[in-house]
């Protein structure tokens, strides 16, 4: 049987010996304290089980592979069959030289078979899956003893968008997912609108209102249609799109940027609880051709950033990360509240061990704050790579750390965990880790203990 015919029949592809292959190097460490071992992947707290749903280099009902790199994503009650769960993931992949690079090639699409249609362009590879679950067979799953083994419970999963780079994360609206691109060269930098009853590729729908930069997140305030996004740059900016109606969100409207008063257009050197009255700049060519969004706003007053990625709407308030922001240069948690017109400095990163360059989040059902980590080292007392929970009393709990990592040996933090996202109900998180697992998992147990 050659290579091909294996694909052909959805079992084992070289990539995934390749992920398995990796893991037995990682090491599998001594889980830190309030976290205990619950499977070969994951440490987690007492009570809590995970299952993997899928891993790259799987074959999709669509004669697609399973990419590498899954990011931001969200969750659906509806799209699918009745009573079906359905994800929208991100697929963080670029151009054919990054794929070499990293090793991916075209990472989804089956060997021996031309290029898809319909793309953004043919000459990149990122975009979005999509995966409809059976609830009941995975919640059974969740309640077993073998979380490590691929799950029953994914009746169909496709390609949703295809042809964009590096779709990293996003946000949900009613009725659909956000796919950002996370660069702004020339042709990208877009949002594109997904929903999730698309069960085969779709006609790429940019939305070109909100402009053209290095989008990491959205957030939507339902109240007032105005679109918040964050911006994976060093000198990144915070910008709102305020809707002509606030019915659609989507639709023509005003782009501008954040301004904190009294920062000198920085939030360096700034300490835990201070708070900024907030005015916004608009932004004159939201299309970027001549010069980028961020530079056109600073020159006339916006605030910048250290990277401003995770950022979700909760409560009446806007929470957005800034990865590499504070006195460690491991990140910053800021919250904005429109009714006051303030931004108050929720949390900083002073001690890596307790939290350590957070980057998605997304706001739980019950009012905390969960951030993914995305650590590159071991330095400053890192330990590895963590879900963690910021509470409205501005404290910091584990939630899960993945087991692989070469910590004790001077090595690698190991996979970051991203895409986190809850069921309707609140009681499971989805979450994806990146390379080398590549791999979409469901984590459930007792919430109410980590909220006491």
């Amino acid at each position: 049987m050659n290579r091909r015919e294996l694909l052909g029949l959805g079992t084992f592809t070289a990539l995934q010996w390749m992920v398995l292959a990796q893991r037995r190097v990682w090491a599998t460490s001594t889980a830190p304290p309030g976290l205990s071992p619950a499977g070969d992947l994951l440490d987690l707290p007492p009570g809590f089980r995970y299952k993997v749903i899928q891993q790259a280099g799987q074959a999709m009902s669509d004669g697609h592979m399973v990419p590498v790199q899954p990011d931001g994503m969200a969750f659906f009650s509806s799209g699918g069959p009745p009573g079906s769960w359905v994800l929208l993931r991100n697929q963080e992949l670029g151009e054919p030289g990054y794929l070499d690079r990293h090793g991916f090639r075209t990472s989804w699409v089956m060997e021996g078979r031309s290029v898809p249609s319909p793309m953004y362009r043919t000459d990149r590879f990122g975009g979005v899956s999509r995966v409809v679950l059976d609830p009941q067979v995975l919640l059974g799953e969740l309640e077993g003893k073998d979380p490590d083994t691929v799950s029953a419970a994914v009746q169909s999963s496709n390609m949703a968008l295809a042809g964009t780079d590096s779709n990293c994360s996003g946000g949900r609206f009613p009725g659909g997912w956000v796919s950002c691109e996370e660069t702004d060269e020339a042709g990208h930098g877009w949002a594109f609108w997904v929903q999730p009853d698309d069960a085969t590729l779709k006609v790429p729908r940019k939305i070109e209102s909100w402009g053209r930069f290095k989008r990491e997140g959205v957030a939507l305030d339902e109240a007032t249609g105005i679109v918040y996004m964050s911006e994976d740059h060093p000198e990144s900016c915070l910008y709102r799109h305020v809707p002509a109606d606030p019915g659609k969100p989507r639709g023509a409207g005003t782009l501008q940027a954040m301004v904190l008063a009294d920062t000198s257009n920085t939030t360096t050197g700034c300490r835990q609880g201070q708070e900024w009255q907030v005015s916004w700049v608009d932004v004159p060519d939201r299309r970027a051709v001549s010069m980028p969004c961020r530079a056109q706003v600073v020159l006339k007053g916006a605030t910048r950033f250290c990277r401003t990625e995770g950022i979700d709407w909760g409560d009446g308030a806007l929470w957005f990360i800034c990865t590499t922001g504070g006195p460690v240069g491991a990140g910053q948690v800021f919250r904005y509240t429109p009714r006051t017109r303030t931004v108050t400095l929720a949390a900083q990163v002073t001690d890596r061990s307790v939290l350590s360059m957070p980057d998605n989040g997304v706001v739980t059902p019950w009012g905390d704050f969960l951030m993914t980590e995305d650590n590159y080292d071991a330095e400053g007392g890192c330990s590895g790579q963590y879900i963690r929970l910021l509470t409205p009393a501005g404290a910091v709990v584990n939630v899960a750390r993945n087991r692989h990592h070469q910590i004790e040996s001077g090595g690698r933090p190991g996979a970051e965990f991203t895409g986190p996202c809850f069921s309707e109900d609140g009681k499971v998180l989805f979450v994806n880790l990146q390379s080398p697992e590549n791999l979409t998992v469901a984590i459930r147990g007792p919430w109410e203990t980590l909220r006491a």
